[in-house]
């Protein structure tokens, strides 16, 4: 194999691995576009010894298709030519087996949910916005992501104000109802 046969297999390499997910992306976003769901990744992950996942099998074609590029040469005969290769494949896989195992698997492991209003019922939150009888406030909820979300919070009704007819900012308070329609959440102090 001479040396413009390896140069073109690493530039396939190389190409392959940059355009699978552009193309990924660009069909997603036409996609939603035209309102058709249509991708080139794959849902799922075949289990093995090594689970194939596409965006890694690209990552490792790059790797493998930019270090083939550089170690071109030093490919002078054919027993170089073929160490260099097999520690190309060594590395390459070394980095899709790096990505799958702590990029790949932590993301969607990570599988945040958007909080719902009936999620938010009977959690635990801080008024960043003192609450009055006569007016509203603002009480702030962590979500699964640890993101403080605020809302519009009222007094509930069975909570009677102590004399200075406010719950201060600050407090924390329990959320025991919401008016969806409305988007306001009642709300009453946790240690009372």
């Amino acid at each position: 194999m001479n040396i413009d046969t390896l140069t073109s297999i690493f530039n396939v390499c190389l190409l392959t691995g940059f355009a699978v997910p552009i193309l990924s992306l660009l069909t997603g976003v036409f996609g939603s576009i035209f309102d058709v769901d249509f991708d080139l990744d794959t849902d799922h992950d075949f289990d093995g010894l090594v689970p194939f996942n596409l965006m890694s099998t690209c990552f490792a074609l790059i790797v493998f298709g930019s270090l083939g590029r550089l170690s071109v040469r030093y490919m002078m005969n054919t027993l170089f030519t073929v160490v260099i290769i097999a520690l190309l494949v060594l590395v390459s896989f070394v980095a899709y087996v790096v990505l799958y195992k702590y990029v790949i698997v932590k993301l969607k492991r990570n599988n945040p949910l958007a909080i719902t209003s009936a999620d938010i019922v009977g959690s635990v939150g801080k008024l960043t916005l003192r609450v009055t009888q006569d007016s509203d406030g603002v009480v702030s909820v962590l979500d699964s992501t640890g993101a403080a979300i605020s809302y519009r919070a009222r007094v509930c009704d069975f909570y009677k104000l102590d004399d200075t007819g406010r719950i201060d900012q600050g407090t924390e308070v329990v959320i025991t109802g919401v008016d969806t329609v409305a988007n306001i959440y009642y709300v009453h102090p946790l240690y009372e």
